[in-house]
């Protein structure tokens, strides 16, 4: 029995590991396949919207300033990710790959807990091969995807039986105190001031 338990474990780590790495590689895709797109409506629309008299009479002329600065700012993100997007399509197929594979250890896992008298050998071998076969994992990520991840691993995938086995918890599956989660944090203060700065 402990050698099955340990197998379980073994599994679910291994599925943490493969599934969340799938996941971020197709949320990188979609970063760089989508938002330099955003990035050009969102800055289309505020300078459409800086030619309407409700903007001319209501907002501050020295707000004039800081926007034309956070335009540049947000145009010069958008450069940056249709640079590194060139080679996005290798993201998705490497997250098509990990999440195969992560839908092969949830069978594997439920077969080997539910499975009374089984030779777990095989398992054992199978297991040790997708480990070897989820090293295609890309290393470079887009920034801000290791928070997004973590919402499509444990509230969108089928990431339960991951999160039952490794006993997370909710400090586990959102990272509070990672680097990108205080940029977070930092953004969202920045934008309630711009905001309370311009309508006040």
């Amino acid at each position: 029995m402990g050698e099955k338990n340990s197998l379980l474990k073994n599994i679910a780590e291994t599925g943490y590991n493969v599934g969340f790495g799938g996941k971020k590689h197709f949320m990188t895709y979609d970063l760089y396949r989508i938002f330099p797109r955003l990035i050009s409506c969102v800055t289309i629309f505020i300078g459409i919207m800086q030619l309407t008299n409700i903007y001319k009479e209501n907002v501050q002329t020295n707000v004039g300033d800081a926007l034309s600065a956070l335009l540049i700012i947000v145009g010069i993100l958008g450069l940056v990710l249709d640079f590194h997007g060139d080679n996005k399509d290798a993201y998705e197929v490497a997250g098509k790959k990990l999440i195969s594979l992560f839908n092969e250890l949830r069978n594997m896992y439920h077969e080997v807990k539910h499975t009374e008298e089984i030779d777990l050998a095989p398992f054992k071998v199978r297991l040790k091969e997708i480990q070897k076969e989820s090293e295609i994992g890309l290393s470079k990520q887009a920034i801000g995807t290791h928070i997004i991840t973590h919402f499509g691993f444990f509230q969108v995938m089928q990431s339960k039986w991951v999160t039952e086995e490794l006993g997370l918890t909710t400090k586990d599956k959102f990272p509070f105190l990672h680097w990108e989660s205080f940029c977070l944090y930092l953004f969202g203060i920045l934008i309630i001031i711009f905001t309370v700065t311009i309508f006040r």
